[in-house]
């Protein structure tokens, strides 16, 4: 069976095997025991995000924490979807939001790239169905116009990238923080909190379709605040003393404030 990946040496489509996948000029990459596949040709097997955030965000996500902007997700989704479409998750991580898209719409065939193998195997693992490959954002192997979903949850833009795989009348489903994502937090670590300033980081390139706003308080045990910090950019700029006192607390209250926007690609008048 093919897919829209395609082969990072010569740009053919591949074939997934059980055990490889292989283009029609014999170019041929192993799958990891989970499934996933290094489509990277040159870079580091410890690129991407270390083992001890992967592991925090993916204890934190199984607890059902940030299940609000799941669902906001899945609506935004709902209507977009129909059978046989093709759906990516750029920067997909250990997959929570790709695999549990997949079980909600398993009309749509989801595949999830990122440049961490380690984070990948943790996917490919609990995937039923979406496939998951090694990639490095700025030279996606994926045919171009061939995504009629893109998905992209807090991760690097390439907008050239964006506009090459999606399909002319495909969405790109955009969430980033909104201006008070995780303030409770940024309290706790730093003498002085500043807002997020909302920038999308998505030029004109793309009409905005739709957008929304997802909020809600957590009220977070101290296992799951050390989870949250130790998975985000925090845990590795704070100065050792105050992450120390912010890891100790006992419990902490923070704001998750996320944006959701809708794109297209801006139709030539």
């Amino acid at each position: 069976m093919s897919f829209p990946v395609i082969c990072p040496v010569c740009k053919k489509p591949l074939v997934f095997r059980e055990k490889t996948a292989v283009c029609e000029n014999g170019h041929s990459f192993d799958r990891s025991k989970e499934g996933s596949v290094n489509l990277i040709l040159n870079g580091s097997a410890s690129a991407g995000d270390d083992p001890v955030m992967i592991a925090a965000r993916k204890r934190f996500l199984e607890k059902g924490h940030y299940d609000h902007l799941l669902f906001a997700m899945k609506e935004a989704m709902k209507d977009r979807v129909f059978s046989g479409a093709v759906a990516a998750d750029a920067c997909c991580g250990e997959g929570y939001y790709t695999n549990a898209l997949q079980a909600a719409f398993p009309e749509v065939s989801f595949y999830g790239f990122d440049l961490s193998k380690r984070a990948l195997r943790y996917a490919a693992k609990e995937a039923e169905k979406a496939l998951f490959f090694a990639a490095n954002i700025s030279s996606v192997p994926i045919s171009d116009l061939s995504v009629n979903i893109l998905i992209h949850v807090f991760a690097p833009v390439n907008e050239k990238e964006f506009l090459r795989i999606l399909a002319p009348d495909g969405v790109l489903i955009h969430v980033f923080p909104g201006k008070d994502h995780l303030m409770g937090i940024k309290r706790a670590l730093y003498a002085s909190a500043r807002q997020n300033d909302e920038d999308s980081g998505i030029s004109d390139a793309f009409e905005k379709v739709s957008g929304e706003k997802v909020t809600k308080i957590l009220s977070l045990d101290n296992e799951s605040l050390r989870d949250l910090i130790t998975m985000t950019p925090y845990f590795y700029r704070t100065p050792k003393d105050s992450l120390e006192k912010a890891l100790a607390l006992p419990r902490l209250e923070t704001e998750t404030d996320f944006i959701i926007n809708v794109y297209r690609k801006k139709r030539e008048e």
